[in-house]
């Protein structure tokens, strides 16, 4: 678990990494939807706006590293039911 302050207080990431070290985020509302962390667009709601940004640019590193097989936030309307393998 990861703290991801600024959405909220008490707000974590969950990072699940396989053997391989290949591993899956997810980060509830730390971002809301794809476009929040590729272009940095911040939720309205927040505790503290700058761990917010800082947050999720955190999100963002983390879901450019190819090591990141997916990164899933609770909000986002693309997300489908599906299986994670790791």
């Amino acid at each position: 678990m990861i703290n991801i302050p600024g959405h909220t207080d008490g707000l974590y990431a969950l990072k699940i990494t396989g053997e391989d070290g290949r591993y899956v985020l997810l980060f509830a509302d730390g971002g809301y939807a794809r476009k929040s962390w590729e272009d940095l667009i911040l939720p309205d709601i927040a505790a503290n706006r700058e761990e917010q940004r800082k947050s999720l640019e955190w999100i963002r590193e983390q879901s450019l590293d190819p090591a990141c097989v997916e990164f899933l936030a609770t909000h986002d309307p693309d997300v489908k039911p599906h299986t994670i393998m790791l």
